[in-house]
Protein backbone atom coordinates (compact mmCIF):
# COMPACT_ATOMS: atom_id res chain seq x y z
CA UNK A 1 0.00 0.00 0.00
CA UNK A 2 0.99 3.52 -0.62
CA UNK A 3 2.14 5.78 1.77
CA UNK A 4 -0.86 8.00 3.00
CA UNK A 5 -0.67 11.66 2.62
CA UNK A 6 -2.23 12.69 6.14
CA UNK A 7 -0.66 15.85 6.11
CA UNK A 8 -3.88 18.21 5.33
CA UNK A 9 -5.67 16.83 7.82
CA UNK A 10 -2.58 16.73 10.59
CA UNK A 11 -2.18 20.78 9.46
CA UNK A 12 -5.77 22.12 9.89
CA UNK A 13 -5.94 20.25 13.09
CA UNK A 14 -2.80 21.87 14.59
CA UNK A 15 -4.15 25.30 13.24
CA UNK A 16 -7.88 25.35 14.48
CA UNK A 17 -8.49 22.05 16.19
CA UNK A 18 -10.14 20.44 13.89
CA UNK A 19 -9.93 19.06 10.08
CA UNK A 20 -12.88 18.74 6.68
CA UNK A 21 -11.41 15.75 4.53
CA UNK A 22 -13.36 14.68 1.70
CA UNK A 23 -13.10 11.50 -0.28
CA UNK A 24 -11.31 10.46 2.75
CA UNK A 25 -12.69 6.75 1.14
CA UNK A 26 -12.80 5.59 -2.07
CA UNK A 27 -17.02 5.64 -3.39
CA UNK A 28 -17.42 1.91 -3.65
CA UNK A 29 -16.13 1.25 0.35
CA UNK A 30 -18.38 4.34 1.28
CA UNK A 31 -21.48 2.75 -0.67
CA UNK A 32 -20.33 -0.98 0.65
CA UNK A 33 -20.13 0.37 4.83
CA UNK A 34 -23.61 2.34 4.07
CA UNK A 35 -25.35 -1.00 2.32
CA UNK A 36 -23.73 -2.74 5.61
CA UNK A 37 -25.42 -0.38 8.23
CA UNK A 38 -28.72 -0.50 6.47
CA UNK A 39 -28.48 -4.41 6.65
CA UNK A 40 -27.83 -4.68 10.24
CA UNK A 41 -30.63 -1.90 10.46
CA UNK A 42 -33.25 -4.14 8.46
CA UNK A 43 -31.75 -7.29 10.80
CA UNK A 44 -32.46 -5.73 14.10
CA UNK A 45 -28.67 -5.57 15.04
CA UNK A 46 -28.59 -1.71 15.86
CA UNK A 47 -29.70 -0.32 18.74
CA UNK A 48 -31.20 2.79 19.82
CA UNK A 49 -28.40 4.89 21.33
CA UNK A 50 -27.82 5.89 24.89
CA UNK A 51 -27.57 9.00 26.14
CA UNK A 52 -28.10 8.27 30.62
CA UNK A 53 -31.27 10.07 30.17
CA UNK A 54 -33.46 7.73 28.59
CA UNK A 55 -36.95 9.51 29.29
CA UNK A 56 -35.90 12.36 27.49
CA UNK A 57 -33.96 10.03 24.50
CA UNK A 58 -35.56 11.13 21.75
CA UNK A 59 -35.39 15.20 22.14
CA UNK A 60 -31.72 14.44 22.95
CA UNK A 61 -30.59 11.82 20.48
CA UNK A 62 -32.41 9.68 17.81
CA UNK A 63 -29.98 7.49 16.11
CA UNK A 64 -29.34 3.71 15.91
CA UNK A 65 -26.17 2.60 16.53
CA UNK A 66 -23.94 -0.78 16.23
CA UNK A 67 -20.15 -0.77 17.67
CA UNK A 68 -17.41 -1.84 15.72
CA UNK A 69 -15.47 -5.08 15.89
CA UNK A 70 -11.53 -5.09 14.99
CA UNK A 71 -12.56 -9.08 13.69
CA UNK A 72 -15.31 -7.99 11.64
CA UNK A 73 -15.17 -10.17 8.86
CA UNK A 74 -16.14 -7.50 6.51
CA UNK A 75 -14.17 -6.08 3.94
CA UNK A 76 -15.44 -2.63 3.89
CA UNK A 77 -15.25 -2.68 7.61
CA UNK A 78 -11.41 -3.25 7.33
CA UNK A 79 -10.82 -0.96 5.33
CA UNK A 80 -11.55 1.80 6.99
CA UNK A 81 -9.92 0.43 10.08
CA UNK A 82 -6.74 -0.10 8.33
CA UNK A 83 -7.31 3.53 7.08
CA UNK A 84 -7.87 5.22 10.38
CA UNK A 85 -4.62 2.77 12.22
CA UNK A 86 -2.84 4.70 9.71
CA UNK A 87 -4.38 8.15 10.91
CA UNK A 88 -3.76 7.62 14.14
CA UNK A 89 -0.29 6.57 13.49
CA UNK A 90 0.46 10.03 12.13
CA UNK A 91 -1.24 11.86 14.41
CA UNK A 92 0.82 9.87 17.04
CA UNK A 93 4.03 10.63 14.92
CA UNK A 94 3.84 14.17 14.23
CA UNK A 95 1.70 15.60 16.85
CA UNK A 96 2.71 12.87 19.85
CA UNK A 97 -0.80 12.66 20.95
CA UNK A 98 -0.17 9.21 22.46
CA UNK A 99 -3.67 7.75 21.35
CA UNK A 100 -3.64 4.00 21.81
CA UNK A 101 -6.88 2.76 20.19
CA UNK A 102 -9.94 3.79 18.36
CA UNK A 103 -13.92 2.93 19.21
CA UNK A 104 -16.20 3.46 16.40
CA UNK A 105 -19.76 2.54 15.41
CA UNK A 106 -22.13 2.91 12.46
CA UNK A 107 -25.29 4.99 12.98
CA UNK A 108 -28.50 5.93 11.44
CA UNK A 109 -30.50 8.88 12.17
CA UNK A 110 -34.10 7.97 10.79
CA UNK A 111 -35.91 11.14 8.88
CA UNK A 112 -36.49 14.01 11.40
CA UNK A 113 -34.03 12.89 14.32
CA UNK A 114 -31.22 14.68 15.78
CA UNK A 115 -28.80 14.61 18.12
CA UNK A 116 -28.87 17.75 20.95
CA UNK A 117 -25.29 19.54 21.63
CA UNK A 118 -23.08 17.99 23.40
CA UNK A 119 -19.19 17.71 24.47
CA UNK A 120 -17.23 14.32 23.32
CA UNK A 121 -14.96 14.36 26.05
CA UNK A 122 -15.93 14.88 30.23
CA UNK A 123 -13.77 15.49 32.91
CA UNK A 124 -14.41 12.03 34.31
CA UNK A 125 -15.60 8.06 33.65
CA UNK A 126 -14.42 6.38 30.22
CA UNK A 127 -15.48 9.48 27.57
CA UNK A 128 -12.18 11.37 28.90
CA UNK A 129 -9.66 9.33 27.51
CA UNK A 130 -11.48 10.54 23.84
CA UNK A 131 -9.32 12.89 22.17
CA UNK A 132 -10.01 13.23 18.56
CA UNK A 133 -13.35 12.46 17.17
CA UNK A 134 -13.53 11.37 13.58
CA UNK A 135 -17.12 11.38 11.68
CA UNK A 136 -17.38 9.38 8.30
CA UNK A 137 -20.40 10.59 6.32
CA UNK A 138 -21.57 7.39 4.40
CA UNK A 139 -24.66 9.25 2.79
CA UNK A 140 -24.35 8.50 -1.53
CA UNK A 141 -25.96 11.33 -3.09
CA UNK A 142 -26.71 13.44 -0.28
CA UNK A 143 -28.08 16.51 -1.38
CA UNK A 144 -27.92 20.07 1.23
CA UNK A 145 -31.52 20.68 0.40
CA UNK A 146 -31.97 17.75 2.74
CA UNK A 147 -30.66 19.08 6.27
CA UNK A 148 -28.47 16.88 8.58
CA UNK A 149 -25.36 19.16 9.16
CA UNK A 150 -23.27 18.53 11.76
CA UNK A 151 -23.09 21.93 13.58
CA UNK A 152 -19.80 22.95 15.45
CA UNK A 153 -19.63 25.80 18.14
CA UNK A 154 -16.14 27.19 17.48
CA UNK A 155 -14.19 29.03 20.17
CA UNK A 156 -15.15 32.51 19.17
CA UNK A 157 -18.83 32.10 19.53
CA UNK A 158 -19.06 31.55 15.75
CA UNK A 159 -21.19 28.34 14.00
CA UNK A 160 -19.33 26.03 11.59
CA UNK A 161 -22.57 23.61 9.67
CA UNK A 162 -21.12 20.74 8.14
CA UNK A 163 -23.17 18.72 5.54
CA UNK A 164 -22.68 14.87 5.68
CA UNK A 165 -21.61 14.51 2.28
CA UNK A 166 -20.56 10.52 1.09
CA UNK A 167 -16.90 10.25 2.02
CA UNK A 168 -16.37 13.24 3.65
CA UNK A 169 -14.47 13.08 7.23
CA UNK A 170 -14.51 15.49 10.05
CA UNK A 171 -12.01 15.26 12.60
CA UNK A 172 -11.64 17.35 15.65
CA UNK A 173 -10.48 17.83 19.09
CA UNK A 174 -12.98 15.41 21.48
CA UNK A 175 -12.91 18.31 24.59
CA UNK A 176 -12.68 21.37 22.38
CA UNK A 177 -15.68 21.47 20.31
CA UNK A 178 -19.43 21.80 21.44
CA UNK A 179 -21.64 20.19 18.57
CA UNK A 180 -25.07 18.71 17.19
CA UNK A 181 -26.29 16.71 14.60
CA UNK A 182 -29.24 18.49 12.97
CA UNK A 183 -32.47 17.08 11.44
CA UNK A 184 -32.83 15.62 7.90
CA UNK A 185 -35.44 14.65 5.70
CA UNK A 186 -33.82 11.70 4.65
CA UNK A 187 -32.13 8.95 6.76
CA UNK A 188 -28.41 9.70 7.55
CA UNK A 189 -25.67 7.12 7.75
CA UNK A 190 -22.16 7.81 9.79
CA UNK A 191 -19.14 5.92 11.15
CA UNK A 192 -18.33 8.06 14.08
CA UNK A 193 -14.81 6.82 15.71
CA UNK A 194 -12.63 8.32 18.48
CA UNK A 195 -9.36 7.78 19.14
CA UNK A 196 -8.20 7.35 22.83
CA UNK A 197 -5.54 7.51 24.64
CA UNK A 198 -4.33 4.81 27.16
CA UNK A 199 -6.03 4.86 30.51
CA UNK A 200 -3.04 5.12 32.79
CA UNK A 201 -4.67 3.04 35.52
CA UNK A 202 -4.37 0.35 33.76
CA UNK A 203 -0.48 0.76 33.18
Amino acid sequence: MHTQDFSPIIQAITKQGYAISDHFLPTSTIEALKKHAEKLLQGGHMKLAGTGLQANHNAIRGDHIMWLRDDDPSLCVQTYLQKMRALQQALNQQLFFNLHELEAHLAIYPIGTRYAKHLDQFSQGRNALRQISCVLYLNTDWQEAFGGQLRMYLPEGNQLDIFPMGGRLVAFMSSEFIHEVLPASHPRVSLTGWFRQRDSRLI
